[in-house]
């Protein structure tokens, strides 16, 4: 943070030579200059001290002429005419990293595009001021098929900015393009065309709906298509299964995703994680991804409405490979549930529910009976635990390495002490669950969670919920004759 434009000059005058320049910790988290293989690497993310002057040395200086890695992410004193001189010192870029760079405008990246014609991988991350203008001149000098793509937080971005690029980078294989409100279903018809697209992330893109996806699975990628990240977009289930390859699904807080959307699922016989945090699916669905038999790792963390039923159903019976499972705040599971999992999911490493107040000890009693694997466990917020939950911990789990026992007003510090030795990261306290976790210190909760008893069968006969409206969504979900009880 103490770099100033005296330090900058040093060193673009003496790296003639020099392949990369460490400034710890600014360099990205697991990458190292021996593992890099980008060459020339230059990070000056989050130096404030340093300014446009500083730049003007990688234009006058000796050095720094064969950088191909450059990082400004946080340099928000950067102006137009800094920019110029990294254009004009610095032409072989090839990538670039402007995240979190508020101040990033139009003219400075087209100053960066008359220059630098080698770019191959471009990271703009919160960069709201950049238009559609500052894109397509991105898109003429760039080439991003063999490199991710990071747009994220660009409200200015149209459909007009993701054509260009889809245009000019056919090749295109990974594109993480969350929180771009402007982004539509023409923008997934452009990456429909992609041949290569494994990795695709449009998460927050509310203007997204499924004839959007459409063109994207029945596009040459579909068959291609390794992970896909719909959180918070207006998907309700369709399409996926022509994605034959999908490993990697997120379509957490999708208001609109109903019990027969994930029906669909259940042929995805590729498919390995799932998250559905959020949705407001019942047994129904979750016993329909029971027919996904490879699936090692499920989040359905505030799925209000599962119950021990759809876990002790056809869920756990066949997905007896699972190895990660989140259950937080599914506020209606009980020891049956977990009961169900450990005999039928013998294979399970990170368990996660917190904010399950109906779960006791005789719940992780289920978990230490032959549960060898397990070295995750997270039971915040279980109030009706005791100092007999440490004990059994102690005894049956022997490669336990992880436990969070936070808001467990029933286990005293001193049996959790006792397991302290025994695991690598311990957290404990006796303070009562937080008012947003729904339920009081006894297990009670504070508003009662009315259950509805139809389901809808087609997922072509609901109509499209207001987002944010879980009254009304569940309501067009379960049928006109479902009474809210809330």
């Amino acid at each position: 943070n103490r770099l100033r434009n005296r330090e900058t000059k040093c060193l673009c005058e003496r790296m003639q030579d020099l392949d990369h320049v460490y400034l710890y910790p600014l360099y990205p988290k697991n990458v190292t200059p021996e593992s890099n293989s980008i060459g020339s690497f230059l990070s000056l993310a989050c130096c404030r001290m340093f300014t446009d002057k500083g730049l003007q040395y990688l234009a006058s200086g000796k050095g720094c002429h064969k950088l191909i890695h450059l990082d400004l992410s946080g340099c928000t004193q950067i102006s137009v005419e800094g920019f110029r001189y990294i254009a004009a010192g610095c032409p072989l870029l090839q990538q670039i990293v402007f995240n979190d760079m508020p101040t990033l405008s139009d003219s400075c990246v087209l100053e960066l595009a008359s220059k630098c014609h080698s770019l191959s991988a471009i990271s703009l991350w919160d960069t709201p001021h950049l238009s559609d203008s500052a894109f397509k001149a991105i898109a003429e000098v760039a080439n991003l098929s063999n490199c991710p793509c990071v747009f994220v937080g660009n409200s200015r971005m149209s459909d007009i900015s993701w054509r260009a690029l889809c245009r000019s980078s056919p090749g295109l294989t990974r594109l993480h393009a969350a929180d771009c409100p402007r982004m539509t279903d023409s923008s997934l018809k452009s990456m429909g065309a992609l041949k290569n697209l494994v990795y695709l992330n449009i998460s927050h893109c509310s203007r997204v709906s499924d004839m959007g996806l459409r063109y994207l699975t029945e596009g040459p990628s579909a068959s291609k298509l390794r992970e896909l990240n719909l959180s918070n977009c207006n998907w309700r289930g369709v399409c996926v299964y022509r994605c034959s390859k999908l490993n990697h699904l997120s379509v957490s807080y999708c208001d609109n995703l109903s019990n027969s959307g994930l029906e669909w699922l259940s042929s995805c016989s590729s498919l390995l994680s799932l998250d559905i945090s959020g949705c407001n699916i019942m047994d129904q669905g979750l016993i329909a991804l029971g027919g996904n038999p490879g699936l090692k790792k499920l989040v359905a963390s505030e799925c209000v409405w599962i119950t021990d039923i759809g876990i002790e159903q056809k869920f756990c019976r066949q997905a007896r490979g699972l190895e990660y499972i989140d259950v937080s705040h599914c506020v209606a599971l009980s020891d049956q549930a977990i009961k169900a999992l450990s005999f039928y999911c013998r294979t399970i490493v990170t368990l996660r529910m917190p904010g399950c107040p109906k779960m006791t000890d005789l719940a992780v009693q289920y978990l230490t009976v032959g549960r060898h694997f397990l070295r995750e466990l997270d039971v915040s917020g279980c109030v009706l635990l005791t100092d007999r939950t440490p004990r059994f911990l102690q005894t049956g789990c022997p490669q336990l390495n992880t436990i969070n026992m936070v808001y467990c007003r029933g286990i005293s510090k001193q049996a959790a002490l006792r397991l302290q030795p025994c695991v690598e990261k311990w957290e404990h306290s006796n303070d009562d669950a937080p008012y947003w976790f729904g339920y009081d210190s006894l297990g009670q909760l504070l508003q009662p969670i009315g259950r509805p008893d139809k389901i809808q069968d087609t997922w072509e006969e609901e109509e499209p919920a207001p987002r944010n409206n879980k009254k009304r969504n569940l309501i067009k979900a379960c049928g006109e004759d479902y009474e809210y009880t809330a």
